[in-house]
């Protein structure tokens, strides 16, 4: 006897829960992947921020560099607050002994 030509019910029950489990896998994976890229694309940002061009830079290095950016652009605000005020000062010194004559020195 020559054996039967197609499959049976329960071969192809079997067969599309195979395929279905593939297929969850391999979403699975692209999905494992795609974060994987999108972690080191968010992890090299800071670094591009910065101008540095270096994309094989650790994303703990970069971190520390945008933090210590932050730092940095802070004191910078200050001493021109500070710088500022101390010209103030001059000036309004100026006005008041040599314009005004307010107090003679």
């Amino acid at each position: 006897m020559l054996p039967a030509a197609g499959l049976s019910d329960a071969e192809e029950a079997r067969a599309a829960e195979i395929e279905a489990r593939i297929v969850a896998e391999e979403r699975a994976a692209e999905d494992v992947r795609r974060r994987g890229r999108d972690r080191a694309r968010a992890a090299s940002e800071p670094v591009a921020r910065l101008g540095t061009g270096t994309r094989g830079a650790s994303s703990l290095l970069a971190g520390r560099a945008a933090e210590e950016y932050t730092y940095v652009q802070r004191d910078v605000r200050r001493i021109a607050t500070v710088g500022g005020s101390m010209l103030g000062v001059l000036i309004l010194l100026f006005v008041l002994i040599e314009v005004a004559h307010v107090v003679s020195v």
